[in-house]
């Protein structure tokens, strides 16, 4: 029995050593450079990084492509820096970024800029920006009275199978106690919010985390590391089914976007329409392939973890020093990618101490090894 247990004990030491392996830094960060949360990767390998205000209202870009290690203000420096002109013209604090099978951008701005409570109508939408033309295609507002000011816009996806135009998914982790979906019909530009504080959406009741080895409770009133309720999204390959996770939490949840998306269904019907998936670990950002497979910011860890189409889970990139705080996740071509935004360290979270250790890192995982 001991020299099974000794085995058992090297043949995880070895997971461990191999997956903090399998990683590469493609970008390290650092100020007047700031923090990056949302990544998106198109079909040829492009980068994106978006820079929100959220946290630390700077001055500089808010949305870049990454080349050749170097970031280039994307799509003009007009449209990505603060700016007098009306909301609507410019991108406050982008968060989610999603491309789709077209290679189109989809940005989310959640308006929201620190020391800021309000989130002025226009501020909070989501812009599809032609990655090759660089041409906005559609500005979707979210307008009162679905915009609130403590809500927190934080990822998207985007199902072309529905709706003439497709239709867009939202989640809100709420700065406040305001979480839900956000659905918008790209068409009409209709929007709709769902699931407001259901079960699905809220954090987790007692939730506890632990970050860099110490733990840490849940409090929305002063918190010590950053909460809130549903936070990672990603959809099926097929585009029917939604997954989303609360970041305070560590519960997988779906629903069938035939029932999300029509606008025509009562509340009660896409309640009654959520499916437990089963657990996961707390995490962040969320990203999908085209085998079904799920992958999720693992904080807690401070690793990358795979979820197969059948449930399983596979670890597939840890380091205790530099993976801290997870957050945006994209997929690409075999690859994983990942920035790493240490939101855990900020003042807000630790007492007014900036604790954040530039560079921050972008980092990509080959998921075949």
């Amino acid at each position: 029995m001991r020299a099974f247990f000794i085995i058992s004990i090297l043949l995880v030491a070895g997971n461990l050593v191999s997956a903090q392996q399998h990683y590469e830094v493609i970008a390290k960060i650092a100020p007047p450079n700031p923090d990056p949360s949302g990544i998106a990767v198109s079909s040829d390998n492009r980068l994106f990084l978006g820079f929100p205000r959220y946290a630390d209202n700077h001055t500089e870009f808010a949305l870049a492509e990454l080349t050749d290690g170097n970031l280039v203000p994307f799509p003009e420096k007009d449209f990505i820096y603060p700016s007098t002109k009306p909301y609507t013209e410019w991108l406050v604090s982008p968060h989610g970024l999603f491309i789709d099978k077209n290679d189109i951008l989809w940005v989310l701005d959640d308006g929201k800029r620190s020391g800021m409570k309000e989130i002025p109508e226009g501020a909070a939408k989501v812009v599809a920006i032609d990655i090759h033309t660089k041409k906005v295609l559609h500005k979707l507002i979210i307008p009162k009275p679905v915009l609130a000011d403590e809500a927190h816009y934080n990822d998207l996806r985007v199902d072309l199978s529905h709706g003439k135009q497709g239709t867009v998914y939202i989640v809100n982790s709420g700065f406040g106690a305001h979480y839900s979906i956000v659905v918008i019909d790209v068409a009409s530009g209709k929007v709709r919010e769902v699931l407001r504080n259901h079960f699905s959406t809220s954090p987790e009741p007692g939730f506890v985390a632990f970050l860099e080895g110490i733990p840490l409770v849940f409090d929305l009133k002063e918190p010590t590391f950053p909460v809130g309720g549903v936070d990672g999204i990603s959809i099926s390959p097929d585009e029917k089914t939604l997954y989303w996770t609360t970041i305070s939490g560590r519960k997988l949840y779906s629903i069938s976007t035939d029932v999300l998306s029509d606008f025509n269904t009562t509340e009660k019907t896409v309640e009654n329409a959520v499916v437990f998936e089963g657990e996961h670990p707390a995490c962040d950002g969320l990203a999908e392939d085209e085998d079904g497979n799920v992958y999720f910011g693992a904080f807690e860890q401070q690793s990358i973890v795979q979820r197969s189409a059948d449930g399983n889970y596979k670890l597939l990139a840890h380091d205790k020093e530099n993976f801290v705080w997870p957050d945006g996740l994209a997929y690409r071509n075999g690859f994983v990618y990942a920035t790493l935004g240490q939101w855990n360290r900020l003042p807000g979270f630790n007492g007014g101490k900036e604790l954040r250790k530039p560079p921050y890192w972008v980092v990509k995982i080959n998921i075949n090894k």
